[in-house]
């Protein structure tokens, strides 16, 4: 197949060929979760807590369980992820997750915390 003028020779016979710009596709918007589950599990551990921070960093780490469905990857307790909570908080609510038993964690040195296991419990009747 060769090009010459604006047509192409395909098979013995000369095709007209227009040139057309491709459009510019819209980047896309990354995948938000707008709603999770809160399983009943949870709800119970819960429970037991009274600290504002931990129940605020369970919702996050559900909401990001429920995104790296679709997106992929591991769960990061980054500074972006828990949005303005000091890490002193998120830390102190991060073990006391890790005590209820809804997760495992994972850190090295001073990186952020690796949530390595969510325990989510499903009874079927």
């Amino acid at each position: 197949m060769t090009a010459t003028d604006g047509f192409v020779l395909r098979h013995g016979k000369r095709i007209a060929v227009q040139t057309v710009e491709p459009t510019p596709r819209k980047p896309r918007k990354p995948f938000e979760a707008q709603w999770v589950k809160l399983p009943r599990h949870w709800i119970e551990a819960l429970r037991r807590t009274n600290s504002a921070n931990t129940y605020r960093l369970a919702i996050l780490i559900l909401m990001e369980v429920f995104e790296r469905k679709y997106r992929g990857g591991e769960i990061v307790l980054s500074a972006q992820v828990t949005r303005g909570m000091s890490r002193a908080s998120k830390a102190r609510a991060a073990e006391e997750l890790v005590e209820l038993g809804l997760i495992e964690t994972q850190q090295e040195g001073h990186q952020a915390i690796r949530v390595t296991n969510v325990y989510i419990i499903i009874k079927r009747e």
